[in-house]
Formats: structure tokens, C-alpha cells, sequence
């Protein structure tokens, strides 16, 4: 008996250590449950691969953390709109697929963004919370 509540607690532990950054709601946002940080550019649109958010995509992070930005086609670039402009003040116009841009986030805050191509059509905000 004991050696049975041992592996169960031993078990229970394993999975509670597993948990990862969530989206803002504290769920997956219905999505692809991809990697955080890492966020689709597409036509038009930018998607979240860990909540599958679009359109404002909304990525958390932890400070200290990159998010990298994947093209799969188009003309688009990257641009905070936020108060603080110099964490990315503009990505150069990037076109492909497979193209990226990565941004390392350092201090906590909201940081909006959008592309400088398709202005508010295209949208995102990245999320940074304390270590």
C-alpha cells in the first residue's frame, strides 16, 4: 500500500510540474497548444501558435523570454505601437515563408504591436510578467 501511494504521489507531481504558460484567460484559447513565444505571420493576420488568438494574437511570457515572429507568406513587418517603441521599433519588411524576427523581452508590460504594412488590420500583443 504504501509503495502504491508513493508512485500515485510520485505520479501526481511529475504532471503538476508539467504545467506551462497559459493564454491571459488562464486556458488555451482553443488553439494549437504550440510554443509560446511564437507567433504565425500570415495573410493579413497574426496567430498565436500557443492559444491560436488572432487578430489582437495575444502571447504571455515570462520577462527574459524571446518571441519569434514565423512568416508563411506575404509582405509584413513588425512594429510596436506601444509606449515603448525602442523594445522594436520596426522590423524591416520581411517576404516568405519561413522568414522570422525575434524580439527578447526584458522588462514586464504590455507591449502592443502591429504590421507597418497592413497598420490595424493586423494586430498583436505580447504579454510580459515577472519571472
Amino acid at each position: 500500500m504504501r509503495q502504491t501511494t508513493l508512485i500515485v504521489t510520485t505520479a501526481l507531481l511529475s504532471l503538476a510540474a508539467c504545467g506551462g504558460m497559459t493564454s491571459p484567460d488562464g486556458g488555451d484559447g482553443g488553439g494549437g497548444g504550440g510554443p509560446v513565444g511564437q507567433v504565425t505571420v500570415g495573410d493579413i493576420f497574426f496567430r498565436s501558435a500557443h492559444n491560436g488568438s488572432q487578430n489582437t494574437a495575444v502571447d504571455t511570457i515570462v520577462a527574459g523570454s524571446t518571441v519569434t515572429w514565423t512568416w508563411n507568406g506575404g509582405s509584413h513587418s513588425i512594429q510596436s505601437t506601444g509606449l515603448a517603441p525602442e523594445i522594436f521599433r520596426n522590423s524591416v519588411v520581411l517576404v516568405g515563408a519561413n522568414s522570422t524576427y525575434s524580439v527578447t523581452f526584458r522588462n514586464p508590460g504590455t507591449y502592443p504591436y502591429q504590421c507597418a504594412v497592413h497598420g490595424s488590420a493586423m494586430t498583436g500583443t505580447i504579454v510580459v510578467l515577472q519571472p
